[in-house]
């Protein structure tokens, strides 16, 4: 099924943002408030009700529309409040809301990874960067203010590419429900994937096996050499020594006791993407220590100015600095 309906939402929506990005009057802006809001109720309307019968249950379902809606407000606010400290603030929401989202999905490394980074480190660097940069004297935002203080740039451009995203990444969700095999399919292969992950993960097999029956000494490999066996039910079949038995007997692991996110994508990292990770390390430390350099360069100019004040010379004339250094 084509989402012909989503994407004229999509479009409307588009058409009200930009408008209120554009430098117009009062009452077009209004105008275009009320347009981008419809659109954006429209969308909400059209993606719930694409969602099959049964997938989430009504709390988890209120609560992610709720988010959505947030993030959304904010994210409205982020390019179109005057004040970048407040643009800042709004940018907190749209992190927040986000990773609320994640965590209902039950991606919580993904959700805690986000506010870590964008919210603990990437909005920090831009509110000092506010802080350093010199403003505009007079009101951000008023007729006095310079261009680049009160008119958006490029702003038609920044709506078609944000949209065009939107409209990709939601017509996927009209694809996938016309395809329930598929969904089943897929499903299944997370389920053996899991199970896999968590045989490549021993001391946590046993904690799995021990939370079933506390009288679990150790799991052992089966008769084929695998340490699980999955079963058509999602089940899956392992092979443990009890502390009061010497052979080793079949248990059944229900898939609650399958690993949760978190630890697949640490496994993942670990054993699939150590380079990758290495390399993460690597250029974190780069940047500590680009900013280190930076702060000590800024600390010896100050000095600079202070002993050129005081009459005396520079810190690089000065014999015994440069031998100390």
């Amino acid at each position: 099924m084509v989402p012909t309906l989503f994407y004229a939402a999509c479009a409307i929506a588009a058409m009200g943002l930009a408008l209120i990005l554009m430098p117009t009057g009062h009452k077009v802006r209004l105008g275009a408030t009320v347009l981008g809001l419809a659109g954006v109720a429209w969308i909400l309307v059209l993606v719930i009700g694409a969602i099959p019968t049964g997938m989430s249950e009504v709390g988890p379902l209120g609560l992610m529309v709720l988010c959505a809606l947030v993030s959304v407000a904010s994210a409205v606010r982020v390019i179109t409040h005057h004040r970048p400290v407040f643009s800042a603030m709004y940018f907190v929401l749209v992190v927040i809301s986000g990773a609320a989202i994640y965590v209902l999905l039950s991606a919580e490394f993904v959700a805690f990874s986000l506010v870590i980074v964008y919210a603990g480190a990437i909005l920090i660097t831009y509110l000092f960067v506010l802080m350093l940069a010199q403003q505009s004297p007079t009101d951000i935002g008023s007729a006095d203010a310079v261009d680049y203080d009160r008119i958006a740039r490029e702003p038609a451009s920044a709506v078609i590419a944000g949209f065009v995203l939107i409209a990709v990444l939601g017509g996927s969700i009209f694809s996938v429900q016309d395809s329930a095999t598929t969904a089943r399919f897929d499903q299944e292969r997370s389920v053996r994937n899991g199970w896999r992950d968590l045989a490549s993960m021993p001391k946590l097999l046993l904690q799995q096996a021990q939370r079933t029956d506390p009288t679990v000494a150790r799991v052992v490999p089966r008769a084929d050499g695998r340490m699980i066996d999955v079963r058509s039910d999602s089940t899956a079949i392992i092979s443990v020594e009890r502390a009061t038995q010497t052979a080793p007997m079949d248990m059944i692991l229900s898939p609650s006791m399958l690993p949760d996110n978190t630890s697949r994508v640490g496994m993942a990292l670990v054993t699939k993407f150590p380079v990758s990770l290495e390399l993460a390390g690597v250029i974190l430390l780069m940047a500590m220590l680009g900013a280190v350099v930076l702060a000590r360069k800024q600390t010896d100019l100050a000095d600079d100015e202070r002993r050129t004040l005081a009459g005396l010379g520079t810190l690089a004339d000065d014999p015994s600095v440069r031998s100390s250094r």
